[in-house]
């Protein structure tokens, strides 16, 4: 295989550089111009063969330290020291020939791609160079910008105390200046918000007194069913703004960031705890609440924000029954589920989203007529955050609306988000 290898080398060379051979003597004979003379002015450049004009001389050796392969032709094949081929074509009309061999264009090619290869890897080195310059600054940056989206999520989730550091942040220091000053800002305006919250009820309970003491002086004093019927009707509105400013007080502290509704946290019997809190409620006559649980369901979380989720969710669903409320209480995998849901009108899926909103109206069948005062499912909502529970609303099997309560297990209560 070598051997027939180094053959078809031999004849491929030969053929090409034949090729050669008849392109330059066939310019020669055009121009009728002896072989000295034009081989000293051919432009043998333009091929990719070393070219060179010596004398015919049987005794000398072609080149030096060559080896002779064969004759093709007439054309002698040499292999030179460097494993290069080299031809000897002779001159028609003259004691001469040509040598065609590849030294000029091997060299040729090796000192290009020698000079290819060192301009490469200097601008591979500068790369490199200017790559490590980059590197650093580039890794401050990120690591600002990291600690910038720490800060900025850590914020989001309800640390209105957290702050950027300014001296970790130096070239970002104009944006961390401008988020330091958003976010006492915002804290600030949370802080407001919450000392009023928590302040107006009871500003406003003191007058409210005095109002029912008063209605109550006229009562005894003033005869007469209109009056008196006014009088009620007067009573009435009193205690719905005192009932209207102790969910106030309960919204604004159970939403607030720090608040103690989370601090007393210990192990109860579920089940017991939502029978104990239906059985405070007086139902009305033309509703049924049935109940169904498994039997003593154990967990750790706070009574206070699970007495204010689900009492307002049943006050919820007494407010608007027909004829029937159902709680139940399931186990799951890593969740306790509680259900409430009832036979009233419903609530439309689109309103879903609204319904915890504090003082949403929705339509008529869910209106202070009803009883609430539109605060209710907004303290329920919260209180859910504080056990990092959730509440899921949809259509009830009995055909009103349906509320589940679905409560992590082995979790601690943490703040709202």
């Amino acid at each position: 295989m070598n051997i027939f290898a180094h053959q078809k080398d031999t004849e491929h060379f030969y053929q090409n550089t034949m090729q050669v051979y008849r392109v330059l003597e066939s310019q020669r004979n055009s121009i009728s111009m002896n072989a000295d003379d034009f081989y000293q002015r051919a432009e043998v450049d333009l091929y990719n063969y070393d070219i060179e004009k010596i004398s015919l001389l049987k005794s000398l050796s072609p080149c030096q330290e060559c080896k002779y392969i064969k004759s093709i032709n007439k054309v002698d094949i040499y292999m030179q020291k460097s494993n290069e081929y080299l031809a000897v074509y002779r001159l028609s009309n003259a004691i001469a020939a040509i040598t065609i061999s590849e030294d000029l264009y091997d060299d040729q090619l090796r000192n290009g791609v020698k000079d290819d290869l060192i301009l490469l890897g200097t601008f591979a080195f500068m790369l490199f160079l200017i790559a490590l310059n980059l590197y650093r600054p580039i890794r401050k940056l990120q690591l600002q910008i990291n600690h910038l989206v720490e800060i900025n999520h850590t914020f989001g989730k309800g640390d209105l105390n957290a702050r950027v550091d300014l001296r970790t942040t130096p070239l970002l220091h104009d944006l961390s200046i401008s988020f330091n000053a958003m976010a006492k800002a915002i804290t600030e305006r949370v802080d407001e918000g919450e000392i009023f919250a928590q302040a107006l009820p009871h500003e406003v309970r003191t007058p409210l007194s005095r109002i029912q003491l008063a209605v109550g002086i006229l009562k005894r004093d003033i005869s007469g069913d209109k009056h008196t019927e006014l009088l009620d009707s007067i009573d009435d509105y009193v205690d719905d703004m005192v009932e209207l400013s102790e969910q106030i007080t309960t919204f604004s502290r159970v939403s607030a960031k720090h608040s103690h509704y989370n601090d007393n946290a210990q192990s109860i019997i579920i089940t017991d705890f939502i029978q104990s809190r239906i059985a405070l409620y007086q139902v009305p006559n033309s509703i049924k609440v049935t109940y169904r649980a498994d039997d003593k369901i154990t967990m750790t979380t706070s009574q206070m924000c699970l007495r204010l989720a689900f009492d307002n969710l049943l006050k919820n669903m007494l407010n608007h029954a027909q004829s029937a409320v159902q709680v139940s209480i399931i186990q799951l995998a890593s969740t306790i589920k509680i259900t409430v849901e009832d036979d009233g009108p419903g609530i439309p899926p689109e309103n879903y989203h609204q319904i915890f909103i504090p003082f949403a109206r929705l339509d008529k069948s869910r209106s202070r007529k009803t009883g609430g005062l539109g605060l209710g499912l907004s303290i329920a909502k919260s209180a859910s955050k504080r056990l990092e529970a959730q509440i899921v609303v949809s259509k009830s099997q009995l055909g009103g609306a349906k509320f589940e309560l679905i409560i992590p297990v082995h979790k601690n209560v943490l703040p709202p988000y």
